[in-house]
């Protein structure tokens, strides 16, 4: 196999601070391809059973897919991988954006963790080589401040995958971002990252990808942009308005889950004219795209004033994170949409469970399980975007109530009792996406 990989992987012991740089054959690229491939094979057989998912025992892997760094489109994502601090059972989450290609670019078709490190640490990948930095300085930083002072320190090039202090706090739903919004979100692996004293893996990527028959590759690059650029599929959804443009129609055909999932649909979300794409095109400010892709989904958008004034650029909410914020909650608000995602962005959680939790915790108070002494004076009724707002900034920094759902749907309902399990909706401990099979 002449091209696609590195052959490369580094293994981190964040406890001794040793790495050990281990290659890879053709064989056993072949027979478990991709970052989940790789991801599987490594954890089953490095991992015991029974660990705790927040101990020196587990590993957190950051990996690469063959097609990552290639000139091809919309392959840039990465794939991370560990025990699931949130369900105890595999973990994984992946994301876009400049990180995956530039890990490659780096040297390493993938990096694995494992120990724990005394004090707060980064790491910082080039030329082939690991170096492991102190980050006191950066613990207790949100992860857009932790990106920028990274980025002044290595160059505006350089790609950052982060953790918030939901993740310092080993909150069980929270994930690892890069580009100040582009998330590896679910499994609650930015607990296990946080729990292993790692706040940070930056990339400075300089080489390149090895290419078995560039001649054709050049070939299929062109025939895929050409599709995409025809709109072949979905591609002109994408390249318009991306997964946005779909809030309205999963709302309107009972795809978007209503009410915690116990709603009847549209009927329980009559106006959902705030979920247009052209009424949320206002708000954006500027447009971007993936390493080598042509699709310009990337969206950023700003609410210059009113209550849920979100002044910076920020990335627009995704589907699923505007479904949870959104006909979960029956809200729509779409400018509180928008703060609750960047909200989530800066402290590293995931939208799907903090949107879905929050979904709960309405339920909850509608049975009368808790009531607003409980939740620190808010009243947390349905489509109140101001009550969503506050209970997730209760959430992402666990004051008060924030502290007993921070850690999403299954513990919440063990902690309130009273028979709250009823209305947490999970799968293994896991809150479910923004797709209602019943649909």
């Amino acid at each position: 196999m002449a091209g696609g990989y590195l052959h490369s992987l580094a293994f981190i012991d964040l406890t001794s601070r040793k790495v050990e740089k281990r290659s890879f054959d053709d064989h056993f690229a072949r027979q478990y391809l991709g970052g989940y491939g790789f991801g599987a094979k490594l954890l089953y057989d490095h991992l015991q059973p029974q660990i705790d998912p927040l101990g020196p025992e587990n590993m957190l892997g950051f990996f690469t897919g063959p097609l990552t760094g290639t000139s091809l489109p919309v392959v840039s994502r990465y794939t991370v991988v560990g025990k699931s601090p949130l369900t105890g059972l595999w973990g994984d989450a992946n994301s876009r954006g400049g990180f995956g290609p530039l890990l490659k670019f780096s040297g390493f078709d993938g990096l694995l963790f494992s120990g724990i490190s005394t004090d707060p640490v980064y790491v910082v990948v080039r030329d082939g080589s690991v170096e492991i930095e102190e980050a006191t300085e950066l613990w207790g930083k949100d992860t857009y401040a932790t990106e920028d002072l990274l980025k002044q320190r290595y160059g505006k090039k350089a790609e950052i995958a982060c953790i918030g202090p939901a993740g310092e706090k080993l909150t069980l739903i929270s994930g690892i971002i890069t580009a100040k919004g582009k998330a590896a979100a679910r499994s609650g692996l930015g607990a296990l990252m946080g729990s292993k004293k790692l706040k940070a893996v930056v990339v400075l990527g300089g080489g390149t990808v090895p290419e078995a028959n560039p001649e054709e590759l050049k070939l299929l690059r062109d025939k895929y942009v050409k599709q995409i650029r025809d709109g072949v599929g979905l591609a002109t959804v994408y390249s318009t308005t991306g997964t946005p443009g779909y809030i309205e129609t999963g709302a309107l055909n009972g795809d978007s889950p209503v009410r915690n999932w116990y709603g009847a649909g549209v009927s329980d979300l009559p106006d959902v004219s705030a979920y247009k794409y052209e009424n949320i095109e206002k708000y954006i400010v500027r447009k971007g795209t993936c390493f080598r892709c042509v699709m310009g989904d990337w969206k950023h958008v700003r609410v210059n004033s009113g209550p849920f004034a979100v002044p910076d650029e920020v990335h627009i909410p995704e589907y699923e994170t505007a479904s949870a914020f959104g006909s979960y909650c029956l809200n729509t608000d779409f400018e509180s949409i928008i703060k609750c995602n960047d909200m989530c962005n800066r402290y590293g959680i995931d939208t799907i469970s903090a949107g879905s939790t929050i979904a709960f915790t309405m339920k909850c108070f509608e049975e009368q399980l808790i009531s607003s002494n409980d939740l620190d004076g808010i009243e947390p009724r349905w489509g109140d975007p101001h009550a969503i707002v506050a209970l997730l900034e209760k959430m992402v920094t666990r004051e008060g109530f924030g502290d007993v759902i921070a850690d999403g749907v299954k513990l919440a309902s063990q902690r309130i009792g009273k028979g709250a399990e009823k209305y947490a909706v999970h799968v293994g401990g896991q809150e479910l996406p923004a797709h209602d099979s019943r649909f």
